[in-house]
């Protein structure tokens, strides 16, 4: 009975420890496994789970990302409150940094594998192609497959990433997280039909207002539903928010032109509550 006991102390010790995604000094360590998934837009998204001793800040540097790329694809997260440990914080992985041949005295103990978790309507063709650029042959042999049958959960070895990290140099677009890639489907899907106006001038957001989530605007204009595109051009930073009502009468100087949500000032970049942006909308 104690042997028992004692064996399942251990399990539970064993099944406690290192929640997280590598330690309190490293972002990976060789325990860890890459599981990716693919969203609608085509990124490739691995879950880290934060860490006591990991920092959002050194995380984004970590991955090659900037912190505001890191908020994009996080809305759940606000830098400057921090976070809890075991957190989970979703990081686009290029297809790059995936190491998939190891020719030439590669040594997998400087990385850690990288898998695949199948998704519905999911087939062998797109994932060897299509996500991973990977010949169909190649894909079958390292996951030991005499078939091309999947079924959804299935975890496939696409290949190996860097305990090092992602140099910033492979992160080779600047990825802008989901929900903003769909709202910049839905201002193309408006450009199709209707040219959009141009603006700019002042905008205006609330540094103490809370509302992380949110990626809105208002305008006193812009037809109330539709995607205006924001680009300030002293951050080099473009992204896009959904109009959600009118600017009210006399609550804004005539100067301010648009009023942003937090999470949109921040992902343009803003430090002052003021700030000069370009705007592209529609009134119809």
């Amino acid at each position: 009975m104690r042997k028992l006991i004692f064996s399942l102390i251990l399990t539970v010790a064993g099944l406690t420890k290192g929640f997280g995604t590598g330690d309190s000094l490293h972002y990976l360590t060789p325990k860890d496994t890459i599981f990716l998934k693919v969203d609608d837009f085509g990124n490739k998204i691995f879950t880290h789970t934060m860490e006591r001793g990991q920092t959002l800040y050194s995380l984004a540097r970590f991955y090659g990302l900037k912190i505001y790329n890191l908020v994009a694809f996080n809305s759940h997260i606000e830098p400057e409150e921090g976070f809890r440990p075991g957190t989970p914080i979703h990081i686009p992985i290029p297809d790059s940094a995936i190491v998939k041949t190891w020719e030439g005295g590669f040594s997998k103990a400087g990385y850690v594998p990288v898998v695949y978790v199948v998704k519905h309507g999911d087939n062998f063709y797109r994932i060897a192609k299509h996500y991973f650029h990977l010949p169909l042959d190649t894909l079958k042999k390292w996951n030991r497959l005499e078939r091309t049958l999947l079924f959804t959960g299935m975890k496939l070895h696409v290949g190996y990433l860097s305990l090092e990290g992602i140099p910033d140099s492979l992160q080779n677009i600047s990825p802008i997280g989901s929900r903003m890639q769909a709202l910049q489907r839905e201002f193309e899907h408006q450009s199709s039909s209707k040219s959009p106006a141009f603006q700019n001038g002042a905008a205006y957001w609330q540094r103490e207002k809370k509302g992380r989530n949110d990626y809105y605007c208002l305008h006193r204009t812009a037809r109330i539903g539709s995607v205006v595109r924001i680009h300030n051009p002293m951050r080099r930073k473009t992204v896009y928010a959904k109009v959600i009502a009118r600017i009210p009468d006399r609550a804004y100087p005539d100067h301010i032109i648009i009023v942003l949500s937090p999470r949109i000032a921040k992902l343009l970049g803003a430090r002052d509550p003021r700030f000069y942006v370009e705007l592209q909308y529609f009134t119809q």
